[in-house]
């Protein structure tokens, strides 16, 4: 892949700011090792992940992992089917290749979405795959081998709620990339062309709120996660609106960090709950 493929697929990302993760990515991807993007929630890890993908010359399959799947979803087994009305049938079972295999057999790449959401026991049957581009399909007695070009991408958040741990022989089987929060000015940039009636002082503080919702994350830990990307748009998405419809900027501005603040925070927690509220109404008077 030559340079100038690189600036072309980080350009037209809708993700900004992201172009060490992409440079890293798509260097491995050249050198034909699976990559694992992982990182805070919401900060473009899944579209960075499609939007690779997508300029690659072969076609994509994708799943996202659930903590109910198992290795029948991802390599492939038998599905009984006894709901049949024919009694015969009824007894009978059929064999339904995984994701991995559909993909390996199609000749396309794959996207495991949430990789962390599913246990590492549904991931057992692709070791050999992941080491030396080899499946075994037991149930058919038949060994698929993937194509020299074939491309895995999956993506993970570490330590969330709802994630599992993954055993450290798995996470070896990946190159992992970080795609952390972007900087500030690239956020700010972002806002004043999706929004350029929100004015600069609405986007500083929603801003300033974001950002000391994630040092309170990584530095103190008193709340779950900091406010994401995603999130700061849709703060400032909710706050234009507001704004347009007659509320003033620091009404806007409270109503929204209070609800963004919920997100983040854990609803479990009174503590967490009340520092979120706390910031707000704290940044809200600097208007």
């Amino acid at each position: 892949m030559e340079q100038n493929r690189y600036a072309d697929i980080i350009e037209t990302s809708e993700i900004k700011g992201q172009d060490d993760a992409y440079l890293k990515s798509l260097r491995y991807i050249k050198l034909g090792y699976p990559i694992m993007l992982f990182g805070p929630p919401g900060c473009g890890k899944t579209s960075i992940a499609r939007h690779i993908l997508d300029n690659m010359e072969k076609d994509y399959l994708e799943i996202e992992a659930t903590e109910g799947m198992t290795e029948y979803q991802i390599v492939g087994g038998f599905h009984p089917l006894s709901m049949s009305a024919d009694p015969e049938t009824a007894e009978k079972f059929l064999y339904k290749d995984g994701i991995v295999a559909r993909a390996i057999q199609e000749d396309k790449n794959l996207l495991i979405d949430e990789f962390t959401r599913a246990p590492s026991s549904a991931y057992s049957g692709i070791f050999l795959l992941l080491s030396h581009g080899r499946l075994i399909l037991e149930h058919k007695g038949t060994v698929l081998k993937k194509s020299d070009d074939w491309i895995v991408i999956t993506t993970a958040n570490f330590g969330d709620e709802g994630t599992y741990r993954i055993s450290s022989a798995l996470k070896r089987r990946f190159i992992p990339i970080h795609v952390g929060y972007p900087q500030r000015y690239v956020e700010e940039m972002v806002l004043a062309e999706k929004l350029p009636n929100l004015s600069s002082k609405v986007i500083k503080l929603i801003l300033d709120f974001a950002i000391e919702t994630r040092r309170m994350w990584k530095e103190e830990n008193t709340i779950p996660q900091g406010i994401s990307t995603d999130g700061v748009i849709k703060m400032a998405r909710y706050c234009d609106l507001l704004i347009s419809e007659g509320l003033d900027e620091k009404t806007a501005f409270s109503d929204t960090a209070y609800h963004q603040g919920m997100v983040i925070a854990d609803e479990t927690d009174l503590l967490s709950i009340q520092l979120v509220n706390e910031l707000a109404l704290n940044i809200a008077s600097r208007l």
